[in-house]
């Protein structure tokens, strides 16, 4: 768990400078995480125990929900909460993107970067996520990821084929999903409250 942690932090470290935050930890990450995906590919095929957690799928679609910093609560609690003209806006134009785990809209369009108010939830929101779903793993809650889903599937439906059929991997997904949106909404108020002032002159 700790390791997930550090490696969903460097990610979002990087982005929030304009860095792209997973080409930098995925050049690390891969090599180790295509050897805990075999390993669990392996045993899934031999009816052997899924030993692994921390493969590269679980971080897509238990942590980085919508892209990198789980920023799918964003958009949504954007499109819902916000009042001001380009909160709104944005919430609603990143919201179709985001839900296949596209950001970009979101990170250059806040923007996330540089941005002091958005970053803090950006870094919080994966650390929940993760830490939630490495113990529902952990615990035998939800299946182990076994194989690699195309990252452009919707959360719920990416995070099912990933773990090889687990309707709980599902519901554990659209629960990071619930509590990204937690996470977010007092960062989004906080955030739209000064676009309303700039608004209004």
């Amino acid at each position: 768990l700790p390791s997930v942690w550090i490696l969903a932090i460097l990610q979002d470290f990087f982005w929030s400078f304009g860095i792209h935050g997973a080409s930098v930890v995925g050049s690390i990450a891969r090599p180790v995480w295509l050897i805990l995906l075999e390993q669990n590919s392996a045993a899934a095929a031999a009816g052997a125990p899924l030993t692994a957690i921390a493969a590269e799928p679980f971080f897509q679609w238990f942590i980085w929900i919508g892209g990198s910093g789980c920023t799918i609560g964003l958009v949504i609690a954007l499109a819902i909460f916000a009042k001001s003209t380009y909160g709104k806006q944005l919430g609603r134009t990143a919201l179709v993107p985001g839900i296949f785990n596209i950001n970009e809209p979101i990170i250059f369009g806040a923007p996330i970067v540089l941005n002091p108010t958005l970053i803090i939830p950006f870094i919080i929101t994966p650390l929940v996520t993760a830490t939630l779903s490495w113990f529902a793993m952990s615990l035998g809650l939800v299946s182990r990821v076994v194989v690699t889903a195309p990252w452009t599937l919707p959360g719920p439906i990416g995070a099912f084929v990933a773990t090889g059929g687990d309707w709980r991997a599902s519901v554990l997904n659209i629960i990071c999903i619930v509590i990204s949106v937690i996470i977010y909404y007092p960062f989004v108020k906080i955030f739209d409250k000064k676009l309303s002032l700039e608004e209004q002159g």
